[in-house]
Formats: C-alpha cells, structure tokens, sequence
C-alpha cells in the first residue's frame, strides 16, 4: 500500500499553511482568536506582527505534520503536537516582546 496524502487532508494543509504565512507577513490578525475583539485601546498594548509571527510558525508547524501524519507514527505526531502547543502557550504568555 502506497503512503499517499488524503486530498481532503491535503487541501487542509495548503489552507493552514497559507494562513500561516499571512500571519507571518504581519496579515490575517483577525484570525488569532481574542485579538481580534480587543478594543483599540487594548490592542496597542500587544505586538500584533510578533504575535502573528508565533501563530504563524505554529499554523505550519501543524500543516507539516497533517501532511507527515500517513509517515511518522501517530504516538510521535501526537507528542509533537501537545510539545508546541505548550511552547506556543508559553512564549506568547511570558515574552518581552510580546508586549509594546
């Protein structure tokens, strides 16, 4: 049986990735849930682009490993996914430069 990706899971993938690159160029930020409702006022206390960028690089994190999910065994996507997350979480909870 030949390891192929699922054209649905393929699809996705573009779609996330295409995301995550418009989060990187500084694009998109109404798709970071909660950001996008702030007032004003609030927002400018965030550094919207380094919060795009962290989302970003996570949103293609992701798409690279539903395009490995038929390669790599699941236990291991698994591991990698719940790892980020906590990194995610905790980088743009503590970074300086999160904060403007």
């Amino acid at each position: 049986m030949v390891n192929t990706v699922n054209p649905l899971m393929g699809f996705l993938s573009l779609l996330i990735m295409v995301m995550g690159i418009q989060l990187i160029r500084g694009k998109w930020l109404f798709l970071i849930a909660g950001y996008n409702t702030m007032p004003k006022e609030e927002k400018k206390r965030y550094n919207g682009p380094y919060l795009g960028k962290l989302v970003g690089s996570y949103l293609i994190f992701v798409s690279l490993v539903c395009l490995l999910h038929k390669i790599l065994p699941a236990n291991l996507l698994i591991t990698l996914l719940i790892l980020s997350s906590i990194i995610v979480v905790i980088l743009g909870n503590t970074s300086k430069s999160n904060r403007s």
